[in-house]
């Protein structure tokens, strides 16, 4: 998950490097370098330890300048995240940056030493620069030296070259990790993201699998891998470029947390008319193929593997389609069966994540009846891959724990829920969730309204190592969802289980100094998850009860019920989550980690 951009052009480039890095910074931030081929055409390259800050400091420093160069910021796979194995690497005339990883490694190294080449990281990059400099070493030819160089790599990988020899030109090469080429005036550039070239140029092309580009100031050619140059046509991107800040807000992820209303309101408003739901809100024709549909296949990853198993458990309320929702590293690896019409739906927040991509490739090439892609980032990868669309519109989310992207999707597969409830045995009931939907709004606003109770709350958490968090039917996501927040940036272990499987093991833990959330949104279970909850208090646990029903309960110091807002049985994972991102939040405050870009976690996670 690391990030690559690059520039070749007329004027001086180091700057715009500099510049791109810092729109990359949410792909990771373990360490930053560039390379620059200078006026006398020999590799310049500084690095650094952690944020690109300080290889802005470090580049005006060394005064640094030249036309054609490349730029990385990693998040560490291969080795720790230290000078030695911050990119780019170089070896003889080329420097190389590289986002992904390199399967057959250990071989290619082996083979390398063999002939003498040194390694100065513990990477699985720099075998890439190592096998470059060996075969340029060999074959004069440069496009048949790439070609075989991207043959010998096993993998995931997007890279980006410079070779002394060729210094108006970046070569750049990708499987299965994104790489744009952006197209200028007497400039061009490379990078791992849309966002990044913004700024630059409106005017971009996609590098597919398995193909080689070389970028000049005035031109870019394409080839296969077998030699076979490609014809492309650059494409206008829509996507503004946009200044992004916090607002007032202390961090991008309160900022972030707040932006929900908008964002739901927003979602209610562009699709739903007087008569309801607005027609093929996934998708020319959508409306037709959906109904049609007896399985759903939901594939994802983390936050976006949490929203779908909500909707599986909505969907299979309210129709007779099979859901099944699985994660997406797991899902492409395994032999799948699928029944006739089945939609597979991948969700994703980037539209990038590399183990959703290789699963949505999977579907492609198997017997589904359509694919959907979720998503915030129009032009992905999954974007561009699936047959129908759906973009959330929640905006760039610069907080690598997940919020708005979350409620973003969950309103899209509440709109995909009504679609299919149209079409059930139970035609009546999209009425009810069309009601519940329109009244979100209001009752979104009386939930941020507890957030002064969270945050007293999150004091007491403070000094505390494990968390459990308790729920049962839809609001069991929403308890997987809360423990995913708090392990992310507090560092708490956290754990969200069915309440009904408390006893079956969990309960071992249960202590004096554990708290333990229940999440009780006002249904048929409520009293199933009091039950749950009297286990815990009758091991002396902390409870804390969330719920919008009336309980006769004898408040204490072991039982703290912070009421919510009355809402309707579909939309209450909507509501509910909001005060568990609330309560993460107020912890990490607490505790002091950084809260924006916690430790070892990246935004975009490009790698397997």
């Amino acid at each position: 998950m690391c990030g690559i951009f690059g520039a070749v052009s007329s004027s001086k480039i180091q700057n715009s490097l500099i510049e791109g890095l810092m729109k990359l910074e949410y792909r990771g931030y373990d360490s930053a370098g560039i390379s620059v081929l200078s006026n006398t055409n020999k590799i310049k390259r500084i690095r650094c330890i952690g944020k690109v800050n300080e290889l802005k400091k470090q580049l005006k420093a060394s005064k640094i300048v030249g036309e054609c160069g490349i730029a990385h910021t990693r998040w560490a796979t291969h080795g720790e995240p230290n000078l030695k194995n911050s990119h780019p690497h170089n070896s003889n005339k080329i420097s190389i940056v590289h986002n992904g990883i390199i399967e057959n490694s250990d071989e290619l190294k082996a083979k390398l030493l063999k002939k003498g080449f040194k390694f100065s990281s513990d990477t699985d990059s720099e075998v890439i620069a190592h096998l470059l400099a060996d075969s340029f070493s060999k074959n004069n030819n440069t496009k048949n030296s790439i070609r075989s160089v991207v043959k010998q790599l096993e993998g995931s990988f997007a890279i980006g070259i410079l070779f002394e020899d060729m210094p108006d030109t970046i070569i750049a090469a990708c499987n299965g990790s994104p790489l744009l080429i952006g197209i200028g005036d007497n400039c061009n550039f490379i990078s791992s993201d849309l966002h990044a070239l913004t700024s630059k140029t409106k005017t971009y092309m996609p590098l597919n699998d398995y193909e080689i580009a070389f970028i000049k100031k005035n031109n870019v050619d394409l080839f296969s891998l077998t030699g076979k140059k490609i014809t492309r046509k650059a494409v206008k991107t829509k996507q503004k470029d946009k200044t992004v800040s916090k607002n007032g807000y202390k961090h991008f992820m309160q900022k972030e947390i707040h932006e929900q209303y908008d964002i739901v309101n927003d979602a209610i408003k562009s699709h739903i008319g007087a008569k309801g739901l607005l027609p093929n809100i996934f998708g020319p024709n959508s409306d037709n193929i959906l109904k049609t549909i007896k399985h759903i296949h939901f594939v994802a990853c983390g936050t976006s593997y949490n929203a779908a198993l909500v909707a599986k458990y909505w969907i299979e309320e309210v129709s007779d389609i099979m859901c099944t929702a699985e994660i997406a590293s797991e899902y492409r690896h395994r032999i799948t069966n699928i029944p006739k019409d089945t939609l597979f739906v991948a969700i994703s927040q980037s539209g990038e994540t590399a183990d959703t991509i290789y699963s949505l490739k999977k579907a492609k090439n198997s017997s589904y009846k359509s694919i959907l892609a979720i998503c915030n980032v129009p032009e992905s990868t999954i974007t561009r891959l699936s047959d129908l669309v759906y973009l959330t519109h929640a905006g760039p989310e610069i907080s690598v724990a997940s919020t708005k992207a979350f409620t973003s999707q969950l309103i899209a597969l509440l709109f995909l829920t009504m679609i299919l409830a149209k079409y059930s045995k139970n035609k009546t009931i999209g009425k009810s969730i069309l009601k519940q939907i329109k009244t979100l709004p209001t009752v979104l606003k009386k939930t941020f309204l507890l957030e002064k109770k969270i945050k007293e709350m999150a004091k007491n958490f403070k000094n505390k190592h494990h968390a459990l968090f308790l729920g049962r039917g839809a609001s069991y996501p929403i308890a997987l969802e809360a423990a995913l927040k708090l392990k992310e940036i507090t560092y708490i272990h956290a754990e969200g289980y069915a309440a009904g499987e408390l006893k079956h093991g969990p309960l071992a833990l249960v202590d004096k100094n554990l708290p333990v959330i229940g999440l009780m949104p006002e249904n048929n279970l409520v009293n199933q998850v009091l039950s749950n909850l009297a286990e815990v208090k009758a091991r002396q646990g902390l409870v804390y009860i969330f719920t919008n029903k009336k309980l006769k309960l004898k408040k204490n110091e072991k039982t703290k019920i912070i009421t919510m807002p009355s809402c309707g049985h579909f939309t209450a994972p909507l509501v509910y989550v909001i005060p568990m991102q609330l309560l993460s939040y107020y912890v990490a405050l607490q505790k002091k980690t950084n809260i924006d870009q916690p430790r070892n976690l990246a935004k975009s996670v490009t790698v397997e």
